[in-house]
């Protein structure tokens, strides 16, 4: 019997030691680095995407979706941008080429390619573009403005220009890159 109490308070012991080594391993501040990341004022989230080597970036809060390409129903006499529109879940979208808006030769879409389903209150949209990269996250502060010799026909479409992993992501202006005068 004396054996067994032995026994029982030396577990007792062991587990309390080990409790009590997890408490304070827990308390332990761990460093900044290692803390998840607060949502910030000063960043927001986009979706990168690809036309040829050119990467452009639009915020995800107007993303609806991302969907394969489906063939567009040609509408006659619409502007040159438009490629017509597409069924989605029985609702009509225009499809705008990214390509053809932004002043760039065309190009047959393949496999890579995507529809992005934007989303402006009512209303909603397709962009063509030739890859859908990734969701990345930029900071307000490191966006700059496209400089001043810019003067392709895309310019009055760029919000900004931001430096991520040593290349250039060029930010859409949607509100103007949607306008159809």
């Amino acid at each position: 019997m004396v054996n067994r109490r032995k026994n029982s308070t030396a577990i007792v012991v062991k587990q309390t030691n080990f409790l009590e080594k997890l408490l304070q391993e827990a308390a332990v501040e761990q460093p900044v680095d290692a803390l998840p990341e607060p949502a910030r004022e000063d960043a927001f989230e986009v979706l990168v995407f690809h036309l040829d080597s050119e990467r452009y970036a639009i915020p995800i809060d107007w993303i609806r979706e991302i969907i394969r390409y489906v063939e567009p129903t040609a509408v006659p006499h619409t502007v040159e941008f438009l490629d017509g529109i597409i069924s989605l879940r029985g609702e009509m979208i225009p499809l705008i080429n990214a390509r053809k808006r932004l002043g760039r030769e065309p190009k047959k879409p393949d496999r890579r390619s995507r529809i992005i389903i934007l989303e402006d209150g009512p209303h909603h949209y397709g962009i063509l573009v030739d890859a859908a990269a990734q969701v990345t996250t930029i900071l307000r502060n490191k966006i700059e403005p496209p400089p001043a010799v810019v003067a392709t026909s895309d310019a009055a479409f760029i919000e900004g220009i931001a430096q991520q992993k040593g290349q250039l992501l060029i930010l859409l202006n949607l509100r103007r890159f949607l306008e159809f005068s």
